[in-house]
């Protein structure tokens, strides 16, 4: 008979020798003979243990960084986020917990993330969404007096490489892009709606017909939940009249099927190459279409109605850049005036 998991040795005097091991964990011992009642209470209690490999004990399950990650899971906070942000933050957990989610969350201190940390300095974005993942996951230990505080209040975010993030398309590009692709195009609806609405590329591969009601894009981010009403621009209800689409989704592929996330970026990417705008990408024409608002006078809040941006300081970086210009040109005028 053969048991998962369990290894069984004749030691120097001749005794059967049982023991449960999951590799590369530690060997537990088991009472025999096998198949016995002791054999089976000693079985269920080893299974039920979860190896930390880094100082060779066993911890019971209910004390692993992956079961305090599945507890985050049942909760309201995590339930309440956008489908999006879900499954990013779940992501970040699942492959956190592939090397790590057998250790103690009692254990597990602010100095062992900072050493995680360190070791992430070339991918700071992943870091920061980990992080951020990881905190919620601790404030829920915390508020469920699993914790008294968390490890995490004190381990710092890091500075992207980028830190102006994704490049933000000039009027120059726009057209240039117009120049190669034009209208009735996959690839200038794709431009169009991407601009004229301020949305992801996650966002609008879902538009279609049926999301324009009397002259309003109706829109569910699926990143953050949020639901938001677009008025129809001229040139936005212009080029999807011209251009051919699907009959849900106004983008499809080739053979008629929506785009996925990744497949969309990718033929953009295509797009933009073939534009000479290797440098371009669907995310920045959303910073080019919050730009312009702000150029056009458009305050924080009035922005944030059109992109769905959640936090303002991210959008007022595009209202004070527009002010430092308006301001410069109006010194500039006053300084001509004078000579």
């Amino acid at each position: 008979m053969k048991v998962k998991y369990v290894e069984q040795f004749v030691d120097r005097l001749g005794n059967i020798r049982f023991y449960y091991r999951v590799y590369p964990g530690p060997r537990t011992p088991l009472r025999g003979p096998l198949d016995s009642p002791e054999f089976w209470a000693d079985y269920v209690a080893a299974k039920n243990v979860t190896v930390n490999v880094d100082t060779d004990t066993t911890l019971p399950e209910t004390q692993t960084i992956r079961w305090l990650c599945t507890k985050y899971y049942s909760t309201a906070e995590y339930k309440s986020l956008g489908t999006g942000t879900r499954k990013g933050r779940k992501s970040s957990l699942e492959r956190f917990c592939k090397k790590h989610g057998g250790k103690g969350y009692k254990n597990i201190k602010t100095p062992h993330f900072r050493a995680i940390r360190d070791k992430m300095t070339d991918r700071p974005e992943a870091w920061n969404n980990l992080r951020k993942a990881l905190r919620q996951v601790f404030k829920y230990a915390v508020e469920y007096n699993h914790l008294e505080t968390s490890p995490m209040n004190d381990v710092p975010k890091l500075a992207p490489i980028n830190k102006d993030g994704w490049h933000t398309w000039t009027k120059e590009e726009i057209k240039q892009f117009l120049n190669t692709h034009p209208i009735g195009s996959k690839a200038r609806l794709a431009l169009a709606l991407l601009l004229f609405t301020g949305q992801r590329r996650g966002d609008i591969i879902h538009l279609g017909r049926q999301h324009i009601k009397d002259g309003w894009v109706q829109i569910r981010q699926q990143k953050t939940g949020k639901a938001l009403d677009i008025p129809v621009s001229k040139e936005l209800r212009r080029t999807i009249d011209a251009t051919p689409t699907g009959d849900l989704n106004f983008l499809v592929t080739e053979y008629g099927k929506p785009w996925s996330n990744a497949g969309f970026g990718n033929k953009f990417r295509d797009w933009c190459d073939a534009a000479g705008l290797p440098h371009c990408s669907a995310h920045g024409l959303r910073k080019a279409a919050a730009a312009e608002l702000a150029e056009l006078g458009c305050t924080a809040h009035e922005i944030m109605a059109i992109t769905g941006h959640e936090s303002i300081q991210e959008v007022e970086r595009y209202t004070k850049a527009a002010e430092q210009k308006r301001m410069a040109k109006s010194a500039m005028r006053k300084l001509e005036g004078q000579n």
